[in-house]
């Protein structure tokens, strides 16, 4: 015998299975899809309620369109704060980073650190950290992984104590002349900053997404 309630189940994990779309999006096209079932039944009372579903599940489409028709009718929040930190990631490269016994730029930092393997090191791991956030672009579900927002989050807000500190001791050390003046970093240091900050914050909207249908994952956060 049809069970309707088992097939909607059944469609909405094939959906999830198939498709990119979050829970949030999922909730939206299984009312969708119910309302549909229940309106075919009113227009047709002889009709059985297998066939309403079929039809209904045949009017809302296959998971790849309904991922394709959720992106066109725009960009969640989390979208944009995920553009706009790659923006700003990629532009660092090209702008002034900072400035000491001449301006040095962003894509001069690689030559500049691989000469130490320590300093190397730890620029790859904290380059690396905004690479790791590529998946999510095409709307991936890495951003549920709580490390991966902890370690851009992380990077983000260690630089920023980095450069604090370095601005300081800076002052300090030159005998408080020109006090918490932003020299020698430039435009490019707060910019790459920011690209992470910005980051963070979207894996951070993205996970909240994902976990929007499903209570148990909130209470385990």
């Amino acid at each position: 015998m049809f069970d309707l309630e088992k097939a909607i189940l059944g469609w909405r994990d094939s959906r999830e299975r198939e498709g990119s779309l979050s829970p949030r999006e999922l909730d939206e096209l299984e009312d969708h899809l119910r309302a549909h079932v229940d309106l075919e039944l009113e227009l047709d009372a002889a009709l059985a309620p297998e066939r309403a579903f079929a039809i209904a599940r045949h009017e809302l489409g296959r998971a790849t369109v309904l991922s394709r028709e959720f992106a066109k009718a725009g960009k969640p929040r989390w979208r944009r704060w995920l553009f706009a930190g790659w923006g700003m990631y990629a532009a660092s490269w090209f702008l002034p980073v900072y400035e000491l016994f001449g301006t040095t730029y962003g894509y001069e930092m690689l030559g500049e650190l691989t000469g130490d393997r320590a300093d190397a090191a730890i620029f790859l791991a904290m380059n690396l950290a905004m690479v790791m956030t590529l998946p999510v672009l095409r709307r991936r579900r890495l951003s549920r992984n709580r490390w991966l927002r902890r370690w851009v989050g992380g990077v983000g807000l260690g630089a920023v104590g980095m450069v604090i500190a370095a601005i300081v001791w800076g002052s300090i050390d030159t005998g408080g002349v020109g006090w918490l003046h932003p020299f020698p970093f430039l435009v490019g240091s707060w910019t790459w900053i920011a690209s992470f900050l910005c980051v963070a914050k979207a894996l951070r909207l993205r996970a909240k997404e994902w976990r929007s249908a499903n209570p148990g994952e909130v209470l385990a956060s």
